[in-house]
């Protein structure tokens, strides 16, 4: 399959989660909210945990959940626990300034982080741009940029050919660097599972076992996408393109 063909897959799979609606028979959050918080202020973390796992473990999903989680851990010092939940709610609200900081705080702590996290000047600014859309948002983006050069092919049909060369044109390739450029960030985000270091220290190895040899050492926060699994290892990839195997128990899926 091409990457174009990909492309446009991820983004068929993103249209159709758009439009599914949250399970049948509403959890009855708002209680939830309240008994955790009141355990929050108390400084019962691991009782707010509990209580705002229950709406997860019942299929429930919501942006402010996940955010107060990673508050809990992060209060517990669980730093990879904390950006593994804020990394959850940055998916629902990636707008929401109070997030914003908690997960750069939370950053903030993880060691050696300048080690691991290069990425290329492009994608920094890419992620400027996109990082407070969500992935149905850009999913709808790339729909919309489709559409708009499908438009405007048709319409060229029935305009004066010195018009249509004249501003057809630009707005097709302008559209098209958009429905391109929307694409590459959208394939990048689903192409891999993206996950989080949950232990203190991690030792990624060159093969899926405990006597192999270690490449490289992981910390308790950093985000790796995992590329391969067997049996209780993951195979994950740095965000500076090493890859080596980690037990399954220190990483946390996203």
């Amino acid at each position: 399959m091409s990457l174009i063909n990909k492309l446009f897959a991820a983004a068929a799979v993103l249209c159709a989660l758009a439009f599914q609606s949250m399970p049948v028979g509403a959890y009855p959050a708002e209680d939830v909210f309240k008994k955790a918080a009141a355990f929050y202020v108390e400084g019962k973390y691991d009782e707010a945990i509990r209580e705002y796992y229950k709406p997860i473990q019942e299929g429930y999903e919501s942006g402010n959940l996940y955010y107060n989680m990673g508050n809990c851990f992060l209060k517990k010092n669980n730093i990879g626990y904390a950006i593994l939940y804020y990394e959850k709610a940055k998916r629902l609200i990636p707008a929401d300034d109070d997030l914003k900081a908690n997960y750069e705080f939370a950053q903030s702590l993880i060691k050696n982080r300048q080690s691991v996290t290069s990425r290329p000047w492009l994608n920094r600014q890419l992620d400027r741009v996109y990082n407070p859309l969500t992935n149905n948002v850009l999913m709808i983006l790339i729909l919309f940029f489709y559409v708009m050069i499908f438009t405007v092919l048709t319409a060229g049909i029935f305009i004066d050919e010195r018009i249509r060369k004249k501003y057809s044109t630009v707005a097709i390739s302008a559209a098209a660097a958009l429905l391109i450029i929307s694409s590459y960030v959208l394939y990048e985000r689903v192409s891999g599972v993206q996950s989080v270091v949950l232990a203190g220290k991690v030792e990624a190895r060159y093969e899926p076992f405990e006597k192999a040899t270690v490449f490289f050492t992981l910390y308790e926060g950093m985000k790796v996408e995992v590329i391969d699994t067997d049996a209780q290892w993951y195979k994950i990839k740095r965000p500076d393109g090493k890859t080596g195997w980690a037990p399954k128990n220190d990483i946390g899926l996203i």
